[in-house]
Parts: C-alpha cells; sequence; structure tokens
C-alpha cells in the first residue's frame, strides 16, 4: 500500500494536481520579469542578443534614452 499524506494523496499526486500551463505562465512571466530587469540595468546588448522579441518590446516601451538612465525598476 503506498503512503499518503494527511490529506489523503500520494506523495507524487500532491505534485501533479497543479496545471503545467499554469507553470508555464508563471515562468514565462518570471522570464519576462528577469529581462526586463536586465534591460532596465543595463544589459540591454545582452537581452538584443539573448531575447530580441522582448528587446524590441522594451525598446518600444523605453525608446528615450534619456528614461533608460533614469529608470528604477520597481517590483
Amino acid at each position: 500500500m503506498p503512503s499518503r499524506s494527511m490529506n489523503g494523496e500520494t506523495p507524487g499526486a500532491a505534485n501533479q494536481t497543479r496545471s503545467p500551463q499554469v507553470t508555464i505562465d508563471g515562468l514565462k512571466a518570471n522570464l519576462d520579469c528577469a529581462v526586463e530587469a536586465a534591460f532596465l540595468h543595463g544589459a540591454t546588448e545582452w537581452v538584443r542578443l539573448n531575447h530580441p522579441t522582448h528587446y524590441e518590446r522594451l525598446l518600444m516601451r523605453f525608446d528615450d534614452s534619456a528614461l533608460l538612465g533614469e529608470c528604477r525598476y520597481l517590483h
């Protein structure tokens, strides 16, 4: 008989209750935040080379280069 947790689930079942799509969406959101933070902290060339779609989006969002120098990341 497999071991069960206090709520009656087997240990593997608890990990299977989360939807794979929820996990993927969370990882994408984390990546977006990390790439934006890198961009705002001066790693624009790294973002351009490694995440070109993020780079284009961030350039449109922060198109004034003076803003990049003054911007503070507040998340």
